[in-house]
């Protein structure tokens, strides 16, 4: 399951064991700072983590198991028949606005896309009707952001692939399977790489206890933007892989 993975473990030696990470883009490491992911851990699901001055709480899960769902903030509403679990929690940061974050996975996108959740200013294609998507808003913000992720339609990917968007700065998210001892790939995803323009701008790491990397050189605002999608994905449990 995404996100709750036991620690993975390389290179045995006299010396000891190695814990494997996600690989990384070449640049980002040196271009970021990387924040260690605290409070987080197998199967037990804490009302709180935190990862440098970002503070994730109030954490809440909802089981729908087909009952459908409803998400509003404000004028922006959205539902779907077809959801089977969501969860909300708020991410704060001194001296800036809590983010309240509300999602839910399993969605059905045509129903989505029928209620104009992207505003019909992003062509998405997917393979899958099994969506993971968020509405996330900064307390007096007018305009909340919105996350959308699945399966990839152009590969044979189970891994989410999206976007975080405010409808101004889109994000983009895909998931590595890649370490960084070994060009072996693992089943599931070892982490996340946020792209702006193309250019990789974060990532999180989603097996042992996490980590997030953010760039520097970006600014504050999308520096914030990232933290928050980043819990997105720390909290994110794959609901299939947890039934088997």
């Amino acid at each position: 399951m995404a996100g709750w993975l036991l620690p993975l473990v390389t290179g045995l030696s006299l010396s000891g064991c190695q814990v494997a990470h996600m690989a990384l883009p070449q640049d980002l490491p040196g271009e970021s700072s990387e924040l260690t992911v605290e409070g987080r851990s197998l199967l037990i699901v804490r009302d709180s983590i935190h990862f440098g001055p970002y503070r994730v709480t109030d954490i809440h899960r909802g089981w729908t198991k087909g009952e459908g769902f409803s998400i509003s903030h404000g004028t922006t509403e959205i539902s779907s028949s077809q959801a089977k679990q969501k969860y909300e929690f708020s991410v704060n940061e001194p001296d800036r606005a809590t983010w309240e974050v509300h999602c839910a996975t399993g969605a059905d996108w045509s129903q989505l896309e029928t209620q104009g959740f992207l505003g019909g200013g992003f062509a998405i294609e997917f393979s899958s009707n099994q969506q993971l998507v968020c509405i996330l808003k900064q307390e007096g913000g007018e305009t909340p952001s919105k996350l959308v992720m699945a399966q990839s339609a152009s590969a044979n990917e189970t891994a989410l692939q999206g976007i975080m968007t405010d409808g101004a700065t889109r994000i983009d998210i895909s998931a590595t399977h890649k370490l960084d001892t070994t060009p072996l790939q693992v089943s599931a995803p070892t982490g996340y790489i946020f792209h702006i323009g193309g250019r990789p701008v974060g990532a999180v790491e989603v097996i042992n206890k996490g980590t997030v990397w953010l760039n520097d050189s970006v600014t504050p605002e999308t520096r914030s933007a990232l933290a928050a999608t980043s819990a997105v994905l720390l909290l994110y449990q794959d609901i299939k892989k947890m039934s088997q």
